[in-house]
């Protein structure tokens, strides 16, 4: 990278604050290093990692994703907290893609497990405490996670408690937005120890869970993105990234 990366290290803030708090083990690769270890198509050269962190069955955190992708000058940091397939906690996305010294696009956003309509207490109880930190996030209009425009198809999978930008902004505005994304991850991590919700039966909620994760990484709902990592790393390597993400630990 010709400029400091911001993106990696808020990438890691949030991912071992997670690990700290709650009893996760790392799925290592050959050698002990990270589950996928990622080479450019083009040379070999270094194109990131896919690293991943199991839940003990100690609590409703299933795993940790952490996806790197380096292509040219654009570092792109995924974060996916998963809850466990047979529970209702949802999972929790987070993400930041930094393409120059001062550049960047981010968003975190949560993937709720119910329907708010068959289940509206689970949406009392599980989103709506995280009502002051999206507001004080989007109501200054001065930011432009204030006024971002989200892609229809693939909110359809996520909630309306979403912070990002789907235009470029500075570092000053993804450091303004930290302590409601901060509120985002410490609610993730209360729940995982604390939710306790009478809804459908285990083997429903697993079910609906590989239902949803299917269509929301599905390559044709974001074939701009997918066509990116594919250019960059090659389609096999690409199709193991999405089966990593997506397998479930319990």
């Amino acid at each position: 990278m010709a400029y400091e990366l911001f993106s990696l290290p808020w990438a890691e803030r949030h991912r071992d604050r997670v690990l700290a708090a709650l009893p996760f083990s790392e799925v290592t690769g050959p050698g002990g290093g990270p589950l996928q270890a990622l080479r450019h198509v083009t040379d070999g050269g270094d194109a990131g990692f896919l690293r991943r962190f199991d839940g003990d069955g100690s609590h409703q955190g299933d795993r940790i994703i952490h996806f790197r992708l380096v292509s040219g000058a654009v570092d792109t940091e995924l974060l996916f907290f998963f809850g466990r397939p047979d529970s209702p906690l949802p999972h929790l996305h987070l993400q930041v893609v930094q393409f120059a010294a001062d550049a960047c696009i981010f968003n975190a956003d949560w993937l709720p497990r119910l329907d708010p309509v068959d289940y509206p207490d689970y949406q009392r109880l599980v989103l709506e405490p995280m009502n002051v930190p999206y507001w004080k996030a989007v109501n200054d209009r001065s930011r432009n996670c204030s006024h971002a425009p989200a892609n229809p198809a693939i909110a359809t999978y996520l909630s309306p408690w979403s912070i990002g930008v789907s235009r470029p902004a500075q570092r000053a505005e993804l450091e303004a937005v930290a302590p409601s994304i901060d509120a985002f991850v410490d609610h993730w991590v209360r729940l995982a120890t604390t939710l306790r919700f009478e809804g459908p039966a285990p083997d429903v909620l697993r079910r609906r869970d590989a239902r949803h994760l299917a269509c929301f990484l599905d390559e044709r709902l974001d074939p701009r993105a997918w066509r990116g990592v594919y250019n960059a790393i090659g389609e096999p390597a690409g199709h193991e990234v999405r089966r990593s993400i997506q397998q479930a630990r319990f």
